[in-house]
């Protein structure tokens, strides 16, 4: 579904999770709570209490969301997934102030949703509906829970961010901000993992495999968030015109799709070709995985513009882009080479190998 415009995902990790969550307050949380609550209201509650929680979460993502478009940040998604919840902004805060604004969002929500279940909870309305007050205790205190946790100062948790906005703030540096930033989010993993093992060993199975696996998780995303920073560094600043291959191998639109696999595909090393009008105008891509769709005995009679991505579709570069917004689109394109265009023309192609290798080159002479 979309929400102001923002497409909210389900991750297939969530489902998981949403199962977990139903279970444990269906057999352990409310029957502990009430033990008169038991089978099918049990379930019921544990059901409508997840959804619930998650729905919890999916506003705070929002607030983030909102926030980071109010700063001119393209927001296309929020994706729910095995530890939550996550805004997929289209690149970084601007400044340690959009920053500070953003990260706070999420905590502040979070904990205003905890007051707004407990001022609920004082109220006569929970009680129409059986076991009503205990979802309303519950979803007031692991709202307030996901608030206090998400300040902990150790990125990518919305308290490491505030403690990058304030860094970046101090040190004028948003690469030694992330560096120590991230380096604190490997401090909570580990510590998280070690709180996990020692549950095991005292028993709580579930419990500490989760802390475990959420230790995990902070620890890889605090190291790929420094690399990503890392790699913005180096490669901002640097047109994809300084890097492009100019010579460009196109197929004709009206080529056959026979030509273009015994002429280009076996010739030459490439997943996928752009096209051309003939006149040196984009027409599109064609790839391998587009020819493989077509029957082999239509290859002699079928041309390439029939089966191409048509130029609308294609994700092309611009020569004056720098090389990591080139980057960024390849990933989001799932694309390993994009046409660079210039007033419709090809004028180049830029590869992830092109990029990668000066990547390699920059952080190899400390650029």
């Amino acid at each position: 579904m979309r929400i102001a415009g923002i497409r909210i995902v389900i991750d297939p990790t969530w489902l998981f999770v949403f199962a977990l969550v139903v279970w444990s307050l269906a057999t352990g949380y409310f029957p502990a709570a009430d033990a008169s609550i038991t089978g099918a209201e049990a379930w019921t509650l544990g059901a409508v209490a997840g959804v619930l929680l998650f729905a919890s979460v999916l506003v705070h993502e929002l607030s983030h969301a909102l926030l980071a478009r109010r700063a001119g940040i393209p927001v296309p998604r929020i994706r729910l997934f095995l530890f939550g919840g996550v805004s997929e902004m289209a690149a970084e805060p601007h400044n340690p102030r959009s920053e500070f604004r953003i990260a706070v969002a999420g905590p502040l929500t979070s904990i205003s949703l905890a007051a707004l279940f407990w001022g609920l909870q004082r109220t006569a309305l929970p009680s129409l509906v059986p076991g009503g007050p205990l979802v309303v205790e519950y979803l007031a205190t692991i709202n307030l829970a996901l608030g206090i946790f998400n300040l902990v100062p150790g990125f990518p948790l919305d308290g490491g961010r505030i403690l990058r906005a304030w860094l970046w703030w101090r040190r004028r540096d948003l690469l030694s901000a992330t560096r120590t930033a991230g380096r604190a989010g490997s401090v909570v993993g580990y510590a998280l993992m070690g709180l996990g093992l020692v549950s095991l060993i005292k028993g709580a199975t579930l419990g500490g495999m989760w802390m475990i696996l959420i230790g995990m998780f902070l620890n890889q995303a605090a190291g790929s968030s420094y690399q990503t920073a890392l790699l913005k560094d180096l490669l901002s600043g640097v047109r994809v015109r300084e890097r492009m291959t100019r010579e460009v191998i196109a197929v004709p639109a009206h080529a056959s799709l026979e030509e273009l696999v015994n002429d280009y595909f076996y010739r030459h090393p490439h997943g996928s070709f752009p096209v051309s009008w003939g006149d040196g105008r984009l027409a599109g891509m064609v790839s391998l995985e587009q020819v493989k769709s077509v029957p082999r005995d239509d290859w002699v009679r079928m041309p390439v513009r029939q089966v191409m991505t048509p130029a609308e579709g294609v994700c092309a570069l611009d020569p004056e882009e720098d090389c990591f917004a080139a980057l960024e689109k390849m990933i989001r394109c799932d694309a390993g080479r994009l046409p660079v265009v210039d007033s419709g023309e090809i004028v180049g192609i830029l590869s992830r190998r092109d990029v990668m290798k000066l990547f390699q080159v920059r952080s190899g002479l400390g650029a």
